[in-house]
């Protein structure tokens, strides 16, 4: 099999639902890092073999070829859509990875863009008897049988967090500490080499939205619970919903060298696991247990872990399912105060992997991302240089 490098990442800022980026159209967002990947990399659209995307909360059809249409690249170049939930752009990922190692392409755009400020409304069929009348919508799809449990993503970390018994103020303290992380690596501009500008409603924004750096354990302490009167999810320890889009362009060997490209990391394997439905916020942890196995390594050998915070239950829970230091996971701050665009978060936190690497001089990192209805998927890497 052919080795695989990612050779750049980039990321648009990322946007509450119905905030900086309620007018950006999911596709534009794509079509712009496109455009901004192939001059980073000093390419031309015809060097790209393929585009492949994720999207969970869109309309429906293939962004990505509607994207990279709206890019203006060649009709020749084929596009790709998954929907795997939050694990969508991860799983973008493995399969432009995949395709690479088996020798089907050599340069492959793959990553994932949300709108949840464009989200379109959804209603059942009037012939499916799920259907509750003309003025009745849903939010999200059936994740699993009813019969199994299909709770909605606050119900199932609540089930998980009185599950495993992690407090209301563990998850408030992790909160803060994600913002606390995230401000310092803001004013260290850690990521100002792979978050790209884009223009919403006649301004320029090039923040993230959702950080708080006046936030503290008071303001958490006053957050209603979400799910019942003395429950322990909040609006603070759970991600808000957010806009937003990232990629990452992978490479053969034989492309870094024909383009004279950098690698900034290998990719070495991925795993895909089940779990629960009830308690979907574990699916990270059995899913590095197996990367962990297939590739004989143990978890001490991994320098950084970036696991998606959709909620903080779900860091400190996989923190101890796996026996975990939280001092390796999400070192430069995590959804929590960046945000969570379902799509694109899986190319996010494997971008943010590699400049967590960088920071701290490691050399093998995990990105992780727990899927709703169950799953989880994961991807190591080994750092350039």
């Amino acid at each position: 099999m052919k080795k695989v490098y990612i050779a750049a990442g980039l990321r648009t800022p990322i946007g509450k639902r119905n905030g900086s980026l309620k007018n950006c159209l999911p596709e534009k967002l794509a079509a712009s890092l496109l455009n901004g990947m192939i001059r980073k990399c000093g390419l031309i659209p015809s060097d790209i073999d393929q585009v492949i995307l994720g999207n969970a909360a869109g309309p429906g059809g293939n962004i990505a070829r509607v994207a990279l249409l709206e890019a203006g690249w060649p009709y020749h170049i084929p596009g790709v859509t998954i929907d795997y939930q939050c694990g969508s752009a991860l799983s973008a990922v493995n399969l432009a990875a995949s395709l690479i190692a088996s020798d089907q392409a050599d340069l492959v755009v793959a990553g994932g863009v949300e709108s949840t400020s464009l989200a379109p409304r959804r209603q059942f069929h009037p012939n499916d008897p799920r259907f509750c009348g003309e003025d009745v919508f849903y939010e999200r799809a059936p994740f699993s049988p009813s019969e199994i449990g299909d709770p909605d993503m606050i119900e199932g970390a609540e089930n998980l967090a009185l599950l495993k018994g992690i407090t209301r103020e563990e998850m408030d303290s992790l909160a803060l500490s994600s913002h606390q992380k995230a401000c310092r690596s803001i004013t260290e501009q850690v990521f100002k080499d792979i978050i790209l500008p884009v223009e919403s409603s006649g301004k320029i924004i090039d923040a993230d939205e959702s950080i708080r750096p006046g936030l503290n354990h008071k303001l958490l302490e006053r957050m209603p619970a979400l799910v019942k009167k003395d429950g322990l999810i909040t609006a603070g320890n759970a991600c808000l919903k957010h806009d937003g889009a990232a990629v990452v362009l992978l490479a053969s060997e034989a492309a870094v060298e024909k383009y004279g490209l950098s690698s900034e990391a290998a990719i070495l394997d991925f795993s895909l696991t089940g779990v629960d439905p009830n308690l979907f916020p574990l699916g990270p942890a059995p899913s590095i247990k197996k990367l962990i196995q297939k590739n004989e390594l143990s978890l001490d050998q991994i320098d950084i872990f970036e696991i998606n915070e959709a909620f903080a239950v779900k860091i400190l829970a996989c923190a101890l399912e796996l026996g975990l230091s939280l001092e390796k996971m999400n070192v430069l701050g995590g959804a929590l105060a960046f945000g969570h665009p379902y799509g694109a978060s899986g190319a996010i936190i494997l971008i943010h992997l590699i400049k967590a690497l960088e920071k701290v001089g490691g050399r093998l990192g995990i990105a992780s991302i727990g899927v709703a209805g169950g799953q989880g998927i994961s991807v190591l890497i080994e750092r350039s240089g």
